[in-house]
């Protein structure tokens, strides 16, 4: 690997939870993230900002990631072109939520009044329409319309007990790097897990057969359905949930906002996806 230093770091990286080891180069590079893959087709991401961690996400405020060539990362350590940092030294975020001690009848009340008291701050093109009837206006016209005429199909489909049906129906379809439905998918994997903690139930094997039937040949998304699966939270999304639970006292507003600003319509399709199975029970 030749010459390396042991980097000092003025504020502490934070590494993600359930980090895949190997050696990686550069995907696709953004303001604040640089994605990257490995031989095996796994995926990481590294930010400047940390706020947009999650379990396969590595935080390193000294890197000047728009320079980043390589990225390699053992149990020990990760490498970063020739910086060198000991992963024992790094704090580590936390990708779980349990909903342990959550009171669900008021942690759903508020999900459900900010997705329709806060409906100004959604995209205009994004999935809300599905649980804001009133924004499929938005949609007037051309490809925008037969998007929305789709996802309207596709939320019938699982409404009517289709669910798996419902998911191959919009998946791929609308808006974005990570196209509109994809996000919403995600997020409808882990609304399912809370409605496996709401009502103690085990859906593991519905996540998983719904997680099969999402599945295409983007690497982006593949592995942001994974995640979802595998129940890991990103930071933006459980940032919300806890201000939802009461366990933290941060503006639900400025929360909502963070997670909105996630591409054109990706974080909004995202949280439309968690609320829809919350909101209308699926799974049970």
């Amino acid at each position: 690997m030749g010459w390396m230093k042991t980097q000092t770091l003025k504020q502490q990286p934070i590494a993600g939870d359930d980090l895949p080891a190997g050696t990686f180069v550069p995907l696709s590079r953004y303001k604040n993230i640089v994605n990257f893959v490995n031989d095996q087709n796994q995926f990481v991401y590294i930010t400047s900002n940390q706020d947009f961690l999650a379990s396969n996400a590595l935080f390193l405020p000294a890197i000047n990631i728009a320079a980043v060539a390589s990225l390699a990362i053992s149990s020990e350590t990760i490498v970063v072109d020739q910086i060198c940092i000991d992963r024992n030294k790094m704090a580590i975020y936390d990708s779980t939520m349990n909903y342990d001690g959550v009171d669900f009848e008021d942690f759903e009340l508020q999900l459900l009044h900010l997705s329709a008291d806060e409906s100004h701050l959604f995209p205009e093109k994004s999935l809300i329409f599905l649980l804001n009837p009133a924004n499929e206006k938005l949609f007037s016209s051309g490809f925008d319309r037969q998007f929305m005429l789709n996802a309207k199909k596709s939320a019938g489909l699982i409404l009517s007990g289709s669910i798996v049906k419902g998911i191959e129906t919009i998946k791929g379809t609308g808006y974005g790097l990570t196209p509109s439905g994809d996000d919403f998918i995600a997020g409808f994997l882990l609304g399912l897990h809370y409605n496996e903690c709401r009502y103690n139930i085990d859906l593991s094997g519905f996540r998983e057969e719904i997680y099969h039937a999402a599945l295409g040949k983007n690497l982006l998304i593949s592995s942001f359905l994974l995640r979802a699966k595998n129940k890991k939270y990103f930071n933006p999304l459980k940032k919300i949930l806890l201000l939802l639970a009461g366990a933290s006292q941060s503006s639900l507003s400025e929360g909502l906002q963070q997670l909105l600003s996630i591409g054109a319509t990706s974080g909004a399709d995202f949280f439309s996806g968690y609320i829809f199975p919350i909101k209308h029970k699926t799974g049970l």
